[in-house]
């Protein structure tokens, strides 16, 4: 009898995992039951809360739409356009119809938007001055049954434009009313880099666009604009900007050093860099100094604030036709021969991406030397690489890589010790020293003189592959048709 009774340690444990899926289940089930009851009380409060607000005018929806009565202005717009927008994208299939979009719906006014209330009474709203200084009276609670109502706007009409000495050049939305104060506030007040800042000059278009007046008003003055004037804020040079030079390499302290205009000599900023350091290779040590028309604009979008997106773009537009204008340019009045023209093009790329300034940087602590005297300009980047006692051997021979220079040996040395010529090498008469610092090729078999230095190349020429054998007969037919055509016209003049 014994036997059959369970002990109460092995009875407890089911009991434990019963009453835990049960406790599970039913805490499983009351979320449900309470999720269910809150998400209907969600949306009872929603309706609630709704209100009726209808859109009118120039946006890019019309009609009454469903709103919170703790929803503002400014952000019940925005869900509304960003809503509509994102469900009329949906149905562009082309490029062009983007670009129709964009010309269609992508601006709407932030100014003179009137907000019309059941009891009669209107706003006049202006939500970019919200934006701009996070006042709410320009961004009112919504009410049951108000209609608002957009301009129509154009800005390519509709618009004011101010740049200068002002801390954010810009162009904004005209309103009735607006004067050189507004202008200012939009473009974030006057840029206090600039000094003896007095005057603005106002540019405006007569009604047939075919003349222009221009005054100049005194920069603090309340002077009341027109739809399409141009502001410039008038400024001197300014001279007090971020003017830098890019150290890199085997110097102490390499990165930004900041230097004054037409002033700082490259002695003073090796010193501000910390000198060199003992690997420093003052023989291939460059200064490069890069001033062709792309980074040139490329300074001056950055220098106005353009959106970092639009300089991608208008880097890879320019970038993509900057060489092919500047070739036109240098070809259009040349006397070149066609296979001329490959190894000019060469050159002239070189020239566009690669300015280095011939400076000795081994003279630089010569105190009378042109070097310690030169100056550095804004932009300027200095590469001091690492000092090399090799020589880098490579083409056809059987172990390319670099050698320890010495000055005892000679091209045909060094190639020795590379394991020789491969099968295909060309042999002596093809081997050139290509010098390091200048990159000049030199055919060694007629330069046995020129000595083998740090850094340089020994490059051996390999022989053409061996091409197929319709690769000849293609070559073969071609000069047999072009002496069959000889012979044939030879024949019909006798």
């Amino acid at each position: 009898m014994m036997n059959n009774i369970i002990p109460m340690s092995k009875l407890f444990k089911p009991i434990t995992i019963l009453f835990a899926i049960s406790f599970i289940f039913f805490n499983n089930l009351s979320a449900q039951f309470s999720s269910s009851e809150n998400s209907q009380n969600s949306i009872n409060a929603i309706a609630f809360n709704s209100i009726s607000i209808t859109i009118g005018g120039d946006f890019i929806v019309n009609g009454s739409f469903p709103s919170l009565n703790t929803e503002r202005l400014d952000q019940f717009v925005t869900r509304i356009y960003n809503e509509t927008k994102a469900t009329l994208l949906t149905a562009v299939r082309s490029e062009e119809g983007m670009v129709e979009f964009k010309k269609n719906f992508e601006k709407y006014a932030l100014r003179n938007i009137e907000l019309k209330r059941k009891d009669g009474s209107e706003l006049i709203i202006d939500l970019a001055m919200f934006r701009l200084t996070g006042n709410f009276e320009h961004n009112p609670y919504l009410k049951d049954g108000d209609v608002i109502v957009f301009p129509a706007y154009d800005d390519k009409v509709h618009f004011v434009s101010i740049d200068g000495a002002v801390n954010k050049p810009t162009e904004f939305q005209f309103v009735e009313g607006d004067n050189l104060q507004t202008a200012i506030f939009f473009a974030h007040g006057i840029n206090t880099a600039y000094t003896d800042i007095t005057k603005a000059e106002i540019t405006r278009l007569k009604n047939n666009g075919e003349t222009i007046e221009t005054v100049e008003v005194p920069v603090y003055e309340e002077y009341p604009l027109q739809v399409g004037d141009r502001i410039r804020v008038l400024y001197s040079e300014l001279n007090k900007q971020k003017y830098q030079v890019l150290v890199l390499g085997e110097v102490n302290r390499p990165g930004y050093i900041p230097i004054s205009k037409n002033s700082t000599t490259l002695k003073e900023v090796i010193e501000k860099a910390g000198g060199f350091t003992p690997n420093a290779s003052l023989k291939f040590s460059e200064l490069v100094r890069n001033y062709d028309s792309f980074n040139t604009l490329r300074k001056e979008i950055l220098a106005r604030s353009v959106t970092e997106q639009n300089l991608m773009d208008l880097e890879e537009t320019f970038r993509s036709n900057l060489i092919d204008l500047e070739l036109l340019r240098m070809y259009r009045t040349a006397n070149l021969q066609f296979r001329d023209t490959l190894y000019f093009k060469l050159d002239n790329q070189l020239r566009i991406f690669e300015s280095s300034v011939s400076v000795d940087f081994a003279e630089i602590n010569k105190p009378d030397s042109e070097t310690s005297k030169f100056i550095v300009n804004d932009g300027d980047v200095i590469i001091v690489p690492q000092k090399s006692e090799t020589v880098f051997v490579w083409g056809g021979v059987r172990e390319s890589g670099y050698y320890n220079v010495d000055g005892q040996k000679s091209v045909w040395d060094y190639i020795n010790d590379a394991g020789g010529y491969t099968d295909i090498a060309y042999g002596d008469d093809e081997v050139y020293l290509i010098k390091g610092k200048s990159r000049d090729w030199y055919l060694v078999e007629d330069h046995e003189e020129v000595p083998v230095e740090a850094g340089d190349y020994i490059y051996v020429k390999k022989e053409r592959p061996i091409q197929e054998f319709w690769w000849y007969l293609g070559v073969i037919g071609s000069i047999a048709g072009i002496l069959g055509g000889v012979a044939t016209l030879v024949l019909l003049f006798k």
